[in-house]
């Protein structure tokens, strides 16, 4: 069974270790080339410092994914606007989405079905908004996709970025 914990830099050790045991599997996942091969735990302490300080000023919410007693992966919960801007997508001026919420997300060891239903039951309205809730990832991750398909989030919206084809899943409305 897993579970979530808010992601302090008192966990900096065991998130690093967690980053960096698959690598390639987060850069696509992040569309990004980070974290870089030499990406150090201070480099980490840095990002949870900056985590940290998002969650108490509510902006966004970080929690590590904790399978028995070892941090196995990270989920990222923001406000829809904040979610987009942070893929470098502009968000649409559509006044629907204002309370909704964007939950993102790796792990290793537990199916992406997994992830994305406890992330639902878990983080299913965090700031208590009353919108939607999407799930967000990109085509490189065929997994989450899939594992949207199979959870009923069939509802899309997709941004294209030069770095990645950004896809949202939610329930139907």
């Amino acid at each position: 069974m897993i579970r979530f914990q808010r992601l302090t830099p008192t966990f900096v050790e065991q998130d690093h270790a967690a980053l960096m045991r698959d690598v390639d599997a987060l850069r696509a996942w992040s569309a990004q080339d980070w974290p870089t091969v030499d990406f150090t735990v201070d480099d980490n302490l840095v990002d949870l410092i900056r985590h940290d300080q998002e969650h108490l000023d509510a902006i966004a919410l970080t929690f590590s994914v904790i399978l028995g007693a070892d941090i196995v992966g990270c989920i990222y919960v923001h406000r829809f606007e904040h979610g987009l801007r942070t893929r470098d997508i502009v968000p649409p001026a559509d006044p629907r989405h204002h309370r909704d919420t964007i939950v993102r997300g790796w792990a290793h060891d537990i199916a992406a079905d997994t992830l994305i239903q406890a992330s639902r039951d878990e983080h299913g309205d965090p700031f208590e908004s009353g919108g939607r809730w999407w799930w967000q990832t990109n085509t490189d991750c065929p997994d989450q996709l899939a594992a949207c398909d199979r959870s009923g989030l069939s509802d899309e919206l997709s941004f294209e970025t030069p770095a990645a084809t950004w896809v949202l899943r939610s329930v139907p409305e």
